[in-house]
């Protein structure tokens, strides 16, 4: 859903735009600045696992905490 209303948002903006090399560009930029936002966003999403991770032990250990 979010993908579709990113393009339909993309595609407003090109239809009205000058074809010449700076909208090109900036076009491209833009949608893989999106692109790599969404995938970080996906990628955070499960942090034990992915190629960003984090360790579970400072939560496990919060975890033996708060059961005292």
């Amino acid at each position: 859903l979010l993908v579709s209303w990113l393009t339909l948002i993309f595609a407003s903006f090109g239809f009205r735009a000058p074809c010449n090399a700076t909208v090109v560009s900036t076009f491209i930029v833009s949608a893989a600045l999106v692109a790599d936002a969404l995938y970080l966003i996906m990628d955070m999403d499960i942090p034990f696992s992915g190629p960003i991770q984090i360790s579970p032990a400072p939560l496990q250990r919060a975890l033996a905490e708060l059961k005292q």
